[in-house]
């Protein structure tokens, strides 16, 4: 089979089993309702397409026959792909819409408020295009010498994208701007097709300073449109949006100056004719003797509150006092307590038997299974058993050797 008349063809089918390698190469099948054909693309032509192939899409696909040698079959090495009744920009649009819907960039709690009289704007536009003059214009007649910085980017073609999103991320990091315009003027879905970009659009939702887009026509709608803080139909529109008119804003400050006067001057004709109202009266004249009894019973207060004062600090001395009374009498008793103490001390120093001992006496012990016990009686040992005796200072072990009968002693008074 001659290949070469194969060389370019067309498929339309529907895709499936739709797989990306890691090299960026594409591979899935398109079939219809009677058959079904490989397709591979390798990164070399699928850097050129600008919506993602998914499984379902209806492709039509261009390329050349070939045959895939492991498995023996026919495939289809792709060129070109665009989806089937519907443009491939318009496809990629909405993909890109809807990626950046689920992941919440479009909502309006994550919007940054416009403010009212911006001192400083950055323009995000084409130096030499229609859009940057139309908004020169409207702020120099709306509000001259405000400070107005141009951004120059390129907004059409392969590298105007790369420019938009540099531009914004810069003046997100310098902060040095109150509000930033991203404009460009009128053109096909092809012309505008920079402003959807997706790296444009987080690169707009990412920007710290509040964004204003005023990208074509009134009929015309981008993603960077649902990404921006406020969105202008027209670059004109974007300007005249985001600085008020000196005139109104002149007019608005007139105004709230002339309510002020008035309410200023409303008070103080209403101050004076109290005062006069008053100076008439007779009231003021019993102004004095009001303030004379306010300062009578002042007085009358102050009285009372010292005398309460005074009678309670006269119950606190008394209370005192009975206190004091038994700690007076705490040293007599003191004294007394140690002098019976001492007597006690006396009576058992004369009466202990560490004190016969001081006097050349010994206490002799008997050992029992118990412990030691006193001997009292000499017929409460035998000759030859083993006593202990004690002296006023240490101990002797000693054998008993003879005794004599048990005649009861006293103790010999000292001389």
């Amino acid at each position: 089979m001659d290949l070469y008349r194969y060389n370019d063809i067309a498929v339309q089918g529907e895709v499936t089993n739709y797989t990306r390698s890691s090299a960026g190469h594409h591979y899935f099948s398109i079939k219809d309702a009677r058959s079904s054909m490989r397709v591979v693309m390798f990164s070399t032509a699928a850097r050129f397409l600008r919506f993602r192939i998914e499984n379902g899409l209806e492709l039509i696909v261009r390329g050349r026959l070939a045959i895939y040698e492991q498995k023996g079959e026919f495939q289809l090495n792709a060129v070109a792909a665009e989806p089937a009744g519907l443009g491939a920009l318009q496809l990629a649009f909405e993909q890109l819409k809807k990626r950046l819907a689920e992941e919440g960039l479009f909502d309006a709690a994550r919007k940054k408020p416009i403010p009212m009289l911006p001192a400083r704007i950055a323009v995000v536009t084409s130096p030499s295009g229609a859009a940057v003059r139309d908004i020169l214009h409207v702020i120099g007649r709306r509000f001259a010498g405000l400070h107005l910085q141009i951004y120059p980017v390129r907004v059409q073609g392969q590298y105007a994208a790369r420019e938009i999103a540099a531009a914004i991320r810069h003046l997100s990091r310098w902060q040095l701007h109150d509000v930033v315009l991203i404009c460009r003027g009128g053109g096909s879905l092809e012309d505008l097709w920079p402003f959807n970009d997706e790296a444009v659009a987080r690169a707009i939702a990412a920007c710290a300073v509040p964004t204003i887009s005023g990208i074509g026509h009134e009929t015309d709608f981008t993603i960077a449109d649902l990404v921006a803080d406020l969105r202008a139909p027209t670059p004109s529109a974007a300007a005249e949006i985001v600085i008020r008119a000196k005139s109104e804003i002149c007019t608005l400050v007139e105004h709230h100056v002339r309510r002020i006067r008035h309410t200023v001057e409303s008070r103080v004709r209403n101050v004076r004719h109290e005062l006069r109202h008053l100076a008439s009266s007779d009231r003021l004249g019993l102004l004095p003797r009001r303030i004379a009894a306010q300062r009578e019973r002042l007085n009358r207060n102050r009285v009372s509150l010292y005398r309460m004062v005074e009678s309670r600090a006269r119950a606190l001395r008394l209370r005192l006092a009975a206190a004091e009374r038994p700690l007076a009498q705490f040293p007599a008793r003191v004294v007394r307590e140690r002098r019976s103490f001492d007597a006690v001390v006396a009576t058992l120093s004369a009466v202990s038997p560490l004190s016969v001992l001081s006097r050349g006496y010994a206490i002799a012990f008997s050992r029992t299974r118990r412990g030691r016990k006193p001997i009292l009686d000499s017929n409460a040992v035998g000759v030859g058993e083993q006593v202990e005796v004690q002296l006023k200072r240490g101990a002797m072990s000693c054998t008993v050797d003879a005794k004599t009968l048990g005649i009861e002693t006293t103790w010999p008074t000292e001389r």
